[in-house]
């Protein structure tokens, strides 16, 4: 049998050097993932989707909690990536409504830009004895350094409806209010998403997300729960038009 050293290199002797590093971050990656996995097996219990995902979920921060959010999507075939730090909290005079800010840097073709966005979500009702939540989430998007700062904004309806207690389905419909290249653009929104525990210490999320006119995808992978209070996501990306381009993005959440 093959040692791990002579089989990687095996696998990459014929890859150009950027695709090699590329590839061996991402199996140190999930090599790590994996092995933690098996230590944490049965520490922690689930958390909803959001995050480094794209389909939200309904719940809230409970009052008086906080968590922050980061992640790092990098494309797989293209220069294109994107890094996110992202803060909500529910605070106890406002038990109801979670608020928060995200900043983004993104770069495409040796070129960056930051975006930052305060938002906010809002719940309608939750009805715990059907395994229903509802909520409204909003967000508006400001660039930085730039002379037409206003980027857009998003509306959002989150419902959440958990039918056994180690399932959750996520449905979103919004709208979207975008400046693409100077040019301004309204397009509703939808999502679907799934979530299974697998164990008490991970969880499988797939979503698929869409714009009437404009961007369709699907992400899915493992999220990780160490403890209680903090999440490890890695996820696989794909668009479902233009190229179909592939993207890798692994996360991670902290509750305080």
């Amino acid at each position: 049998m093959q040692k791990p050293t002579r089989l990687f290199t095996s696998l990459t002797r014929n890859l150009p050097p950027a695709q090699g590093r590329r590839l061996r971050r991402n199996l140190l990656f999930v090599s790590f993932t994996l092995g933690v996995i098996a230590l944490l097996s049965t520490i922690s219990n689930a958390r909803a989707a959001g995050g480094s995902y794209t389909v939200d979920d309904a719940g809230i921060n409970a009052p008086g909690e906080c968590n922050i959010d980061a992640w790092y999507q990098n494309g797989r075939h293209s220069s294109s990536s994107n890094s996110v730090v992202s803060q909500d909290c529910t605070f106890k005079g406002l038990p109801t409504v979670q608020l928060g800010a995200a900043v983004q840097y993104s770069r495409e073709d040796g070129t960056g830009e930051t975006q930052l966005s305060p938002q906010f979500k809002a719940q309608l009702f939750s009805w715990s004895e059907l395994g229903l939540e509802l909520a409204l989430a909003g967000s508006a998007h400001v660039a930085v350094n730039r002379a037409h700062a206003f980027d857009g904004g998003d509306l959002n309806l989150p419902l959440t409806y958990q039918p056994l207690e180690t399932l959750r389905l996520n449905f979103n419909a919004g709208w979207t209010h975008a400046y693409d290249d100077g040019e301004q653009n309204h397009r509703w929104t939808w999502g679907t998403g799934v979530e299974y525990d697998l164990a008490r210490s991970l969880t499988l999320i797939a979503e698929r997300y869409g714009q009437r006119g404009g961007e369709q995808a699907w992400q899915a992978g493992p999220r990780l729960h160490i403890g209680q209070r903090i999440d490890v996501d890695l996820l696989l990306g794909r668009s479902l038009i233009g190229e179909r381009d592939q993207w890798l993005t692994t996360g991670a959440t902290l509750r305080f």
